[in-house]
């Protein structure tokens, strides 16, 4: 039965699904209807995976395994999504199998801590969701909106001061997202798009210099001298009614992205309309050098090393396609946006940075992963570069890294199967792999599963989701699988991986990407 007006707010948080060893719901119970969007009759005979958040599809593959086996599920962290409105909220959640039935009974408890996604909370894409939900949240309301960004300066030299403990960091932290929190339109149009840098949709009638004020307050508490933080705001009004959806978007996107890269200054403008003609106008310039860059042939790559980290060394390498002029360069990022949607050309990127790693002599030594878009390895070429390299170059190690499987499954891929066999390892997005079955888990065709830095951003929901991961790590590798951990910022998330043995990760607190091999932090396994 659906929660009542008189339930306590724990009862108004909790709901109980019990699935089959599927993962099909037979049955709900508690307040479902509340955080799923959907009724308790409407759930039965869907997956539970429907429900679960990007960030959160491959980890429900962890709850299927522990369904079929009949084996509690110890407490995890998963991110649901209300389906009526696309808002993510996470939950404590535990399994158990029924004695009665052969159903499995899991119980979620939502955490008022994680009570908006970290999707939106801590990436530009979802943040960008989230403004687009608001933007259409406040037309149907007859209500006035405006974004403002708010950059609090080099958060990471906090650690450097003295005196200055990581609790006190991550106080500070806390105080500074609450308050931006308690600004943003109902409380969930906040974004953290890059460390130290926000954003907010507010009523356009706030007055920010009150809030900057106040952060600024906040930041003087813990840095009184400036060594590392200064505070920083722009506003673009949210002027989208005469704007299509897609121009939305790309005006959102742009803005975002030029404020995380850039920095506030880069904010130039003062509406979406505004935004947009920029990025057209950019789009222009850029894809123009790109395509100068890639006749010219000097598109480059730089290395991040991806951690063992149990072990503390650099397992293998990601590599980062870029090209570095003398009065201008192309970063990875943009290298992926511009060739957005352009099949061809991404395909020629692809083609250039496989050719750059396959005759870099430097990386005999270790392996390197390259990003690949799987519609590339539809192209002869493509393929018969990767196979002609194999053949002269049996002992490496090379690893793609494949994305646009939302556009072509993996199945419909045959020289996947060529490629593995060549001896090329392949690593999946979570997001793309989805929740699996153990058997399932056997079939599918990679070597690396790569998780949503959701995962790792969050130090005390690391912590208690710990367990969990550590299983998914050792069932993972039960079938040659390892999983990487991607986004890790902090010592004290690289410490509580390092608990996990035969876990991958990467991020930048392991070093930003080089182009040197000795620049590396962590020395090469087996090096």
């Amino acid at each position: 039965m659906s929660g009542q007006d008189g339930d306590s707010e724990a009862e108004r948080r909790t709901f109980q699904l019990y699935i089959d060893e599927s993962g099909r719901i037979a049955m709900a119970r508690g307040n479902a209807d509340r955080w799923l969007g959907t009724g308790l009759t409407d759930l039965e005979g869907r997956s539970v995976a429907e429900f679960a958040a990007e960030e959160s599809q491959f980890a429900i593959s962890e709850i299927l395994v522990q369904a079929a086996l009949r084996e509690f599920l110890p407490k995890s962290l998963f991110f649901m999504r209300e389906t009526r409105t696309g808002s993510v909220s996470g939950f404590e959640v535990t399994g158990k199998p029924q004695t009665f039935n052969e159903l499995y009974r899991l119980n979620f408890v939502q955490d008022p801590d994680m009570e908006y996604g970290p999707q939106s909370k801590n990436s530009r894409e979802g943040f960008v969701g989230a403004v687009e939900r608001a933007i259409r949240d406040a037309a149907e309301n007859d209500r006035d909106v405006d974004m403002t960004f708010l950059d609090i300066g080099d958060v990471g030299r906090l650690g450097s001061i003295p005196g200055l403990s990581p609790e006190d960091v991550r106080r500070f932290t806390d105080r500074v997202e609450s308050r931006l929190k308690a600004e943003s339109v109902g409380g969930d149009s906040l974004g953290r798009v890059d460390r130290g840098k926000y954003g907010l949709v507010h009523d356009r009638n706030a007055d920010m210099s009150i809030l900057r004020s106040e952060i600024e307050s906040y930041a003087k508490d813990v840095d009184p001298g400036g060594q590392a933080l200064r505070v920083d705001a722009s506003t673009v009004m949210l002027d989208a009614d005469s704007m299509d959806v897609g121009d939305v978007r790309t005006a959102l996107e742009h803005a975002v992205d030029e404020f995380a890269d850039t920095g506030i200054d880069a904010v130039i403008f003062d509406t979406l309309a505004d935004s947009q003609a920029s990025y057209l106008d950019r789009k222009e310039t850029r894809t123009a050098l790109l395509m100068r860059c890639l006749d010219d042939d000097v598109l480059t790559c730089a290395f991040a090393p991806v951690c063992d980290i149990a072990k503390w060394t650099t397992h293998h390498l990601t590599s980062e396609f870029r090209a570095n002029l003398d009065d201008d360069g192309l970063g990875a990022a943009e290298i992926l946006k511009l060739t957005d949607g352009d099949d061809k050309l991404r395909t020629q990127v692809d083609s250039a940075q496989c050719r750059y790693i396959l005759t870099h002599e430097a990386l005999d030594a270790v392996g390197v992963s390259v990003n690949v878009a799987i519609r590339s390895l539809l192209e002869p070429e493509v393929i018969g570069m990767l196979l002609d390299f194999r053949r002269k170059a049996p002992q490496r190690m090379v690893i793609l890294r494949l994305s646009g499987l939302d556009k072509i499954p993996w199945e419909k891929v045959q020289a996947l199967d060529i490629l593995r066999r060549a001896g090329f390892a392949i690593a999946l997005y979570g997001r793309d792999v989805g929740a699996v079955t153990a058997e399932k888990l056997e079939a599918i065709p990679a070597d690396y599963i790569l998780l949503d830095p959701s995962f790792v951003v969050n130090l005390d929901q690391l912590k208690r989701g710990l367990p969990m991961m550590a299983n998914m790590v050792s069932r993972c590798r039960e079938y040659g699988i390892r999983i990487v951990f991607e986004g890790v910022l902090e010592s004290a998330g690289a410490r509580l991986l390092s608990k996990i043995e035969g876990a991958l990760c990467n991020g930048p607190y392991f070093g930003e990407p080089v182009e040197s091999l000795d620049q590396l932090k962590l020395p090469v396994q087996g090096g």
